[in-house]
């Protein structure tokens, strides 16, 4: 439901199972745009943004700026599909 009401997800940090992952797979079904956060290759808590990104189904993000990027009023052509 979370996801119906947003432009976009950003997931900065999840666990590789979590409430997270199922809001930014729902978002992805309503064509939002899907954000995450990459951290540390050895943090459980960065486990579900790298799982999200080697699936394809978040882009990545790094800063304010590339998050700004995909919210602007210009068209947008990262549309997730989620399968």
């Amino acid at each position: 439901m979370i996801a119906a009401y947003a432009k976009a997800t950003i997931v900065v940090e999840a666990a590789f199972r979590g409430g997270s992952l199922s809001t930014a797979r729902d978002a992805a079904e309503l064509l939002r745009i899907v954000l995450a956060v990459p951290g540390p290759i050895n943090s459980p808590s960065s486990d579900g943004c790298h799982r999200l990104i080697g699936e394809r189904c978040a882009e990545i993000v790094t800063s304010v700026a590339d998050a700004m990027e995909f919210l602007s009023d210009k068209p947008c052509t990262l549309y997730l599909n989620a399968s």
